[in-house]
């Protein structure tokens, strides 16, 4: 299975690019509509590799975390690879999370062939199910300062699992402060090394 590829793109067909690799081989990816991939630019892409009887497909995402998502997505029963890589790129994972954390079914529904069922069984299947830590369930947080701290913690080498547990307690004792992202994370690595 191709998980990522590295080349220069050598032509643009619809929602599709190829990327040569320094092997020599060139990819047909789809990729965001809206992305402006140029010929002849070197493209690092995460990819999402949909094998059939009759053919593969690859979809690629220009974020790991993009990528990581489409799995998520793609547990929701009636979405498939092709419906979810298109929510990607249309919305961004950020955007999915925030909007399945606070149950906003409409910023689904909205999608142009999603319609408000499926939007709904996104919003209900993917509760609490998030592959982010800003997803583990920590309400009344700004997701993306759990997303900035975590991303700080696990940088030096924290488990997901530790760090959820910290931000728990934190929120638990009142220590948490959406304001002051450092000061977070000094008081963080203190309950980390409880």
């Amino acid at each position: 299975m191709i998980g990522y590829l590295s080349g220069k793109v050598v032509a643009k067909i619809s929602t599709q690019i190829i990327v040569k690799t320094p092997s020599g081989v060139g990819y047909l990816v789809h990729v965001n509509p809206t992305a402006n991939f140029m010929t002849n630019e070197n493209v690092e892409i995460y990819i999402f590799e949909v094998r059939r009887d009759d053919k593969a497909e690859l979809f690629g995402f220009t974020s790991r975390k993009d990528r990581e998502w489409i799995n998520t997505l793609l547990k929701v029963s009636g979405v498939g690879p092709k419906m979810a890589a298109n929510i990607i790129y249309i919305l961004g994972w950020k955007r999915i999370d925030e909007a399945v954390q606070s149950e906003d079914v409409e910023t689904f529904s909205n999608l142009k062939g999603l319609g408000v069922k499926t939007a709904k069984k996104i919003v209900l299947e993917l509760k609490g199910v998030s592959t982010n830590l800003a997803e583990m369930s920590i309400a009344g947080s700004k997701s993306q300062t759990i997303s900035d701290f975590s991303d700080a913690l696990s940088s030096l080498g924290y488990k997901k699992g530790e760090i959820v547990r910290a931000i728990s307690q934190m929120k638990k004792d009142k220590v948490w402060e959406e304001e002051n992202l450092v000061g977070m994370v000094k008081v963080g690595l203190k309950y980390l090394g409880r």
